[in-house]
Formats: structure tokens, sequence, C-alpha cells
């Protein structure tokens, strides 16, 4: 079941977290655009003046998975040179990074992985783990190469080729994807190359087939592990919503949570699909476990300004003050994030159209499109869409909310909307 939980971990969006231990003493101003330090709102770092206080969440000791990572640990500081710990220990390490957003598990994870990768020739599941944590940081062109060597050495590794596909399609190369579907026919199972086939659907205009794909392989996903069938109805959500049929998204997104209740990637999904119905107060209440997550927090800041919340200066502070952290670290894995972040907390629709175009060369997924869009529209400046334009007119993407931006734009500039 090895490729199935893999093919979970690729279709999915990191995050990193930055712990505030300063407590603001008043409110400041958000900070400024383009990743700049904001100025602290603090007068003198934070001291608790109760034992009891809570500064930070961690991973609770008896979580199932922090359990199994400590075991894991154990395990392979007694046998340093077992390769197959090793491969169990990082997998466990992305997958539990992944499910509460925090990247540091990542970095954990190339740290085991590091004794193989310095070899001359390392082993292709390597390689495709090393692969995994860079696409995991948007450093598609470096997972590309990795997977490049692992697939030199094991041209049948079904897991490569499902890696390779989602490095393709998060960067709008269908044609490229398409050829990597088709060696996930010749050396994967049935189950993993339907869902290949239908996510690749869902992105060039063939939405209801892809819808009834993935309807078949879920019937027969029943015995699987949770998280690939929470990933199966994650896919039927997001489907779901290109067709703009919103009851049966919101049925699949509920559904998902209800396996794997606790993934940042589903909970923010669904917080968009939130959002985007103008139900924020249910944003709060559904990521009111999960803001140590950016992504996630970034989502709450975007349902208090719908709410109009009197906090809403100091979130959008936190949320600048993390993705300065992320700048310092010389790290830019939330184009698209940042880009809402300037456009609807800090109102700086220039600041965010060039977020947009530079976002643009490195990721083509939905989002990054209709971010693309609606940064162009508020900065006033409709020619700089053209490129995401032509994108859509060349793979026909369907969905309901990109197409009426795509229509909007289209008209201020005179030319064709977007075919439905």
């Amino acid at each position: 079941m090895r490729l199935h939980s893999a093919l979970v971990r690729f279709c999915r969006a990191g995050a990193v977290w930055l712990a505030i231990v300063a407590m603001p003493d008043g409110v400041a101003a958000p900070c400024g655009a383009m990743g700049i330090a904001p100025p602290p709102p603090y007068k003198a770092p934070y001291t608790p003046t109760d034992d009891d206080a809570l500064l930070q969440e961690v991973p609770s000791a008896s979580d199932p998975a922090v359990r199994q990572m400590r075991r894991l640990r154990g395990e392979l500081d007694a046998d340093d040179s077992s390769l197959v710990i090793a491969e169990q220990l990082a997998q466990a390490y992305i997958d539990f990074g992944r499910q509460i957003g925090d990247a540091h598990y990542a970095g954990y994870a190339e740290a085991v992985l590091a004794p193989w990768l310095l070899r001359p020739s390392p082993p292709a599941a390597v390689l495709v783990e090393y692969a995994t944590i860079l696409q995991y940081r948007h450093q598609f062109v470096e997972a590309r190469r990795e997977l490049k060597r692992a697939l030199n050495s094991d041209p049948h590794n079904a897991q490569a080729w499902l890696t390779l596909a989602t490095v393709d399609m998060v960067q709008g190369d269908y044609d490229a994807a398409s050829h990597d579907c088709s060696q996930v026919a010749a050396n994967g199972g049935y189950l993993l190359v339907v869902a290949c086939t239908a996510n690749l659907r869902s992105y060039v205009g063939q939405a209801q087939q892809s819808l009834s794909l993935l309807r078949q392989i879920d019937g027969q996903a029943q015995t699987l592990p949770p998280a690939f069938r929470s990933w199966l109805q994650g896919l039927l959500a997001e489907t779901s919503e290109r067709l703009g049929d919103w009851a049966q998204a919101e049925t699949y997104y509920r559904k998902a949570l209800s396996l794997t209740p606790e993934d940042n990637f589903l909970l923010v999904a669904y917080a968009d699909f939130l959002l985007d119905r103008h139900r924020p107060a249910e944003v709060l209440t559904l990521l009111s476990n999960a803001s140590q997550s950016d992504t996630a927090f970034l989502r709450l800041a975007l349902a208090k300004a719908a709410l109009g919340s009197p906090d809403l200066p100091l979130y959008t502070w936190i949320m600048g003050a993390r993705f300065a952290a992320l700048t310092q670290r010389g790290s830019d894995y939330f184009g698209r994030e940042q880009v809402r972040f300037a456009l609807y907390l800090q109102h700086d629709a220039q600041a965010a159209l060039n977020m947009a175009e530079r976002n643009w060369e490195v990721q083509r997924a939905p989002w990054d499109a209709r971010v693309f869009l609606e940064a162009a529209q508020a900065a006033r400046q409709p020619q700089a869409a053209a490129p995401a334009l032509a994108f859509l007119h060349k793979t026909k993407l369907q969905d309901p909310i990109i197409e009426t931006l795509a229509q909007r734009i289209e008209a201020e500039l005179g030319s064709p909307a977007v075919a439905p």
C-alpha cells in the first residue's frame, strides 16, 4: 500500500509556521508587502507570570503518529545502516508534517536520508523520497532532476512516475503529465492509473469524465487506508467545485474530513470553499485548532476580514511576521498565499500582482490562475493577466469562479472570454 499513501502525499501542499513568542502590547499596522518584516507591535519581550501559561502547542506524545516516529527514530539510532528503517522514518516525518502543516518535519526527513544522498549512486527509493521533500518545498526543478535520476536507475518505479506526474500537473505541463500517467499504467496498479488519469482530466476541460473515474475507483477503495480514501474524497470535492456542484462538493469535503479530521490540506481546502460560499464564521470554528499552520492561519485572517473582526489587525500582523520569517529563511513556498495576503489583508493590489506574476512562473494550478486574475483585476491592469488567460484557453480548465473572472477581464480587453 505504500504507493497509495505516496500518491496522497504528492498531491498535497505543506505549510511552515512560526511561533510568535512576544505578546502584542497594542496592535501595530500590518507589515509591508513583498516580505518586508513588520515593525514589532510590542514594547518588551513577553515573560509569563503563570507557570500554566500556554506558549506553544506541540504534538501530543500519545498521538499514534508521534509514537511511530519515536519508535522508528529509536530503531534507526540502534541500526543507522538500515535503509528500510530510514525510508520508513522519512516517510513518517513527511506524512506527519503535511498532516499538521509543519514543514520542519520535511527537514527531519531530509536529515534522515542525508547519508544515502551523499553516496555517488543513491538508491532510487531515496531519490524519490528526496524529490517528495523538494516538491513539498515547491523546488520543482530540483524535484524533477532527482526523479529523473531515480528513473534512470529504476525505470519501472511507479512511485517516481506518480510524483513526476504531480510535479508536471502543478506546473501546468499536461502533455508531460499525460506521458507520466501512461508510465504509471505500465508499471503501477489499476487504482493508481485511474487516479492519475482522473486527476489530469480535471485540469483539461474534462471534469465530468474525471468525476466519473474518481467515483468508479472510490467504490473500489473501501478496504484501502483512510488516507487514500480521504484523498479521493478531496479530489471528488475539488472536481465537483469545478462543475459548480457546491452541495456535492461539500458532501465530499465532509466525508474526507471524517476520514482524516486533522489533515491540514483538507482543512484549508474546505476553508476556502466556505469562504467562497460567504460562510466565514464556520471557518473560525473549522480551523480553531489549526492556527499553527501558516496556510490555515491565513484563512483564519481572511475569515476575520470577512466578519470585520476588531482583532483583524493583530491577525494581519502575525501573518505578515510569518511571511517575513519565510523570506528570511530564503523559502518561497506559498506564492499564492502571499498574493491573497497582499490583496485582501494589506489591500496592496500592485504588490499582489507582482507576486502573482512571479508565482505564475513557478506553478500553474487552478488557484494560481485565480489569484493571478484577481490581482490583475484589482490592480486595474487586465493586460497583465494575458499569460493566465492564454493558458486557460489552451487547457480549457473548467471552474465557474475562474471562468467568470476571465470573462470580466477579457471584456475589458475586448477579446473573447474563456470557453466554458
